[in-house]
């Protein structure tokens, strides 16, 4: 099976979660700002899960998994590495629905990469199954490459990008502005809001 990169849209998508160890409270983790509508199906949680749940950010069905449980849902999250669930996801998920599946992979549609988050610069990193160990080897690499300054930074570029759009100028002198502001010079806060404050006098 081959699979692409992409990121998805999940809000208001109802996604079953089916266990709740530490495996099911990976996935939450990495889906609980999603804005999704989350279930977890597991006679128990983790600490982390009850918090969440106490919180309001997912609905805990206190219970074993039953064929019902993946009616009428956008994505099933299989944390439970039991076979038999595996069967019985695969026989009767919804047609177009997401998988994943955490024993194996192959068995769903979906792989959840490892990803560094800097604010709005999302990096993913995967191995297709092949090596977990590698992603997170890459990944404490990029932690190095690309340091929490970058949230900032990323929302400067943003904010740049945003009004220089709106500028009534040739693409050509726009491209040129998106080109500049990715100058280490603009890491310091100081030129940061000079050049938007430059820019905001553009506007009038």
């Amino acid at each position: 099976m081959a699979y692409i990169p992409i990121n998805l849209d999940l809000q208001d998508k109802i996604v079953k979660v089916i266990g709740g160890g530490k495996i099911a409270e990976r996935r939450v983790n990495t889906l609980i700002n999603s804005g999704a509508l989350i279930h977890v199906i597991s006679p128990e949680l983790t600490d982390k899960l009850k918090q969440y749940e106490i919180e309001g950010k997912l609905k805990w069905h206190k219970k074993d998994f039953e064929i019902s449980d993946i009616e009428y849902v956008d994505f099933i999250i299989n944390a439970t590495n039991s076979p038999e669930i595996t069967d019985v996801i695969k026989d009767n998920a919804p047609k177009h629905c997401l998988i994943n599946m955490v024993g194996d992979a192959q068995d769903g549609n979906v792989i959840f990469p490892g990803t560094l988050n800097r604010g709005k610069l999302q990096i993913s990193v995967t191995s297709n199954g092949a090596s977990p160990k590698l992603v997170r080897n890459i990944l404490k690499d990029l932690e190095q490459q690309y340091s929490v300054d970058y949230t900032e930074y990323v929302d400067f570029l943003y904010e740049c990008r945003t009004i220089i759009k709106s500028l009534e100028i040739d693409q050509t002198e726009k491209n040129q502005l998106l080109e500049t502001i990715l100058s280490h010079q603009y890491f310091d806060t100081d030129e940061q809001n000079k050049f938007i404050n430059w820019l905001k006098r553009q506007l009038k």
